[in-house]
């Protein structure tokens, strides 16, 4: 395929699911929200702060470098309460623990454990994921560049307890058998999002490397003092273990996305570009940029989800228009009887539809090359199976078996001979998209339900119906995305329209007419219209608005 862009991973000789070939290589559900921001900063602190690094074709450089840093978290997160207890972290860090006992000061007479205990404490209070994980997977709120922790396997820790002595080994050999790739951990969500920035900055240097400065500022000028407190005691157990990479690298290699020319990139980058110039305390800016991400991904998710998403658009660039998503925001909740409510959960079962849609394209596209292909053969069944086994079915006992337990009945019923060919196309298409639908909705199509529930989205967090919402802090976010640092405020009605041409999102009369659900969902204006005032008072309410004397309600950027 011409129009991938990223690393130099082949996309020939490793199976991949659909959802890889629509939305790149990859996004899944087992990532929380904030990975996606921690892993995207890593990467691009791996490639020191460029934005188009380890591209295929590009720079000799492909590989990201990132610290392991062990020390520092096996000091944070690995106590009594772990549940993946292993003699080897015990004694490591016992070891660690004796050597900063050691070096480290006690002023006012405090005890050394104290002090070890209230440094522990006070690194463990930036905990960002520590939900059920061992603590090689648990992760730490980036508020400094020493803070970025890459998620960890050790491998058979969950099946049996390590049987020899931990004290007759090396202090090398305590950190063997972590693994550092495992995939389906931190997924490869934020090396898309590097890859989205790297395309869309792709014809503007100057913004390409704005955007890589200041995350550089944000993650080394600030929090100085909490990142030295890291790099000691991590740096304290590298010379311990006296590794000639003290270091101790992680290198990665990225994905890959398509369409590289897509107007969505660009504008996403604009976006992060706008935000980043703020002056924010660096937690609050950590915080919004958390948000600002996972919401991008969402855009993501669903640009490419919409029926006219298609490679000539993307490179033509009207896929802004073509591809805008319709997200009906529900402010009103009860007050109009649900009506609001219901209309907004039917947009997000619409924007899921679409993902499911996309994926039995995508399908019935390559059966239909392969049958226009082999057409004529004798064997076009056999060549059919052998395509669909190789491309689909390369792996997953399940799924296979599956597959071959429908097909006889598609071979004895469809004679390649007598069966029109679009016919033939449709069942195997059908047949395959059975076969790989409960893969698809599992790993892929909850990935936007759990991003939009947690960055305020989607609601409620648990429960039936869900429906698109906008809560206060992702409202906060995308004003600033929108609004540059200097701007003169936006009358609250052009906040609106700018909501909805930018990201597809629907709350008044106005934006309803645009998007044309007016006559689509054959609801009274009036509703629109009481749903835009909710927004109008809860902004108030939440000082993201201004109410002057002459009626006129004015957004300021934070």
């Amino acid at each position: 395929m011409t129009n991938i862009y990223g690393g130099p991973e082949s996309t020939q000789k490793e199976q991949f699911p659909i959802a890889a070939w629509i939305w790149g290589h990859r996004l899944r559900t087992g990532q929380t929200w904030i990975e996606y921001m921690l892993e995207f900063l890593s990467i691009l602190a791996g490639y020191d702060y460029q934005l188009g690094r380890g591209l295929r074709g590009g720079d000799a450089d492909l590989a990201y470098s990132i610290p392991k840093r062990l020390g520092l978290r096996r000091f944070i997160f690995y106590d009594g309460h772990e549940k993946t207890r292993d003699s080897r972290d015990t004694r490591a860090l016992h070891e660690l623990c004796a050597e900063l006992r050691r070096t480290m000061p006690t002023p006012n007479g405090h005890a050394d454990t104290d002090i070890m205990e209230q440094v522990r404490s006070l690194l463990r209070s930036f905990s960002a994921i520590e939900e059920a994980r061992s603590w090689y997977a648990k992760a730490l709120f980036p508020v400094h560049e020493e803070f970025l922790l890459w998620e960890a396997l050790r491998k058979g820790s969950t099946k049996k307890a390590y049987a020899a002595s931990a004290d007759d080994l090396e202090l090398q050999q305590l950190d063997k058998s972590i693994d550092f790739r495992a995939r389906n951990f931190f997924a490869r969500g934020g090396e898309i999002y590097y890859l989205i920035l790297s395309a869309g900055t792709e014809h503007d240097p100057a913004l390409r490397s704005r955007i890589g400065e200041r995350l550089r500022h944000l993650l080394t000028n600030h929090n100085t003092t909490l990142g030295k407190i890291a790099h000691i005691i991590d740096r304290t157990w590298s010379d311990l273990v006296l590794s000639a990479d003290h270091e101790g690298l992680i290198k990665g290699k990225l994905g890959w996305i398509l369409d590289p020319q897509c107007a969505l990139y660009r504008q996403i980058a604009e976006d992060l570009d706008t935000f980043l110039d703020n002056q924010l305390d660096s937690l609050e800016c950590l915080e919004l940029l958390a948000h600002l991400i996972s919401f991008h991904i969402l855009l993501y998710i669903y640009h490419r989800a919409h029926p006219a998403s298609h490679p000539e658009g993307h490179a033509a660039g009207s896929c802004l228009e073509a591809c805008r998503p319709e997200l009906l925001i529900d402010v009103l909740g009860e007050q109009d009887g649900g009506i609001m409510r219901n209309q907004s959960a039917r947009s997000l079962r619409q924007h899921e539809d679409w993902q499911l849609q996309q994926a039995h394209s995508f399908i019935t596209q390559k059966i239909s090359t392969w049958v226009n292909e082999y057409a004529g053969d004798p064997d076009l069944h056999a060549q059919l199976d052998a395509e669909i086994q190789h491309f689909f079915l390369a792996s997953g006992r399940t799924i296979k078996e599956t597959y071959q337990a429908a097909i006889p009945q598609v071979r004895a019923t469809y004679d390649p001979a007598t069966t029109d060919r679009e016919a033939l196309i449709q069942i195997y298409s059908q047949t395959v998209f059975q076969v790989l639908e409960s893969e698809f909705r599992t790993n892929f199509l909850r990935v936007h339900r759990k991003i939009g529930r947690a960055i305020g989205m989607i609601a409620p967090h648990k429960g039936p119906q869900p429906r698109f919402v906008l809560g206060d802090t992702l409202l906060k976010t995308l004003i600033m995305a929108i609004l540059p640092r200097d701007a003169l405020p936006i009358p609250f009605g052009t906040l609106l329209e700018r909501l909805y041409e930018r990201y597809g999102i629907v709350i008044g009369p106005g934006e309803v007419s645009k998007a044309g659900l007016l006559e689509r969902l054959r609801i009274n204006e009036e509703y629109y219209t009481r749903n835009r005032d909710a927004l109008r008072d809860r902004m108030l309410r939440a000082g993201l608005l201004q109410h002057y004397s002459d009626a006129t309600a004015l957004v300021h950027r934070s």
